[in-house]
């Protein structure tokens, strides 16, 4: 995804949320590049970029299949971004993730490239996309996602 500018990988298991969320980012005016595969390839200044495999971006809608983007938002997808950030939706856990008052974040290398992590822990009736919108805005504001 791009959110406003910052390169978005949505990584988690089947089922957590991972193309609904995608779906209200780009019902919000955000950029999806690929539901499912991506490839990445680093640039001359250690930069990674994402580009889908398929050239007709597809999306999962639950229940109601398989539309190609452009069906559902005209102006939903984009045929690359740059990749500056990870989040990982995860199934929340109440022993774990209670009062939990700071990101869970990590780096994860990919082709040479340290990218920050985050482990989003997805409750029931959370937004996972405004979550994705909040870290996207901190990343871009600071090149961080961790509260001042």
């Amino acid at each position: 995804m791009s959110v406003r500018g910052t390169g978005v990988l949505i990584r988690g298991p089947a089922g957590c949320g991972k193309s609904l969320a995608a779906l209200k980012l780009m019902r919000r005016g955000h950029q999806l590049v690929s539901d499912d595969l991506v490839e990445f390839f680093s640039c001359d200044d250690k930069k990674l970029v994402g580009r889908g495999v398929e050239p007709a971006v597809r999306i999962e809608v639950r229940g109601l299949g398989i539309y190609r983007a452009t069906q559902l938002f005209d102006l939903g997808t984009t045929p690359q971004a740059q990749l500056d950030l990870i989040v990982d939706l995860d199934v929340y856990d109440p022993v774990k993730d209670a009062g939990r008052t700071s990101p869970e974040t990590t780096l994860t290398r990919i082709l040479g490239v340290d990218l920050t992590t985050v482990r989003v822990p997805v409750a029931s009736g959370m937004d996972a996309a405004l979550i994705i919108e909040l870290l996207a805005n901190a990343y871009q504001q600071g090149g961080t996602v961790e509260p001042s």
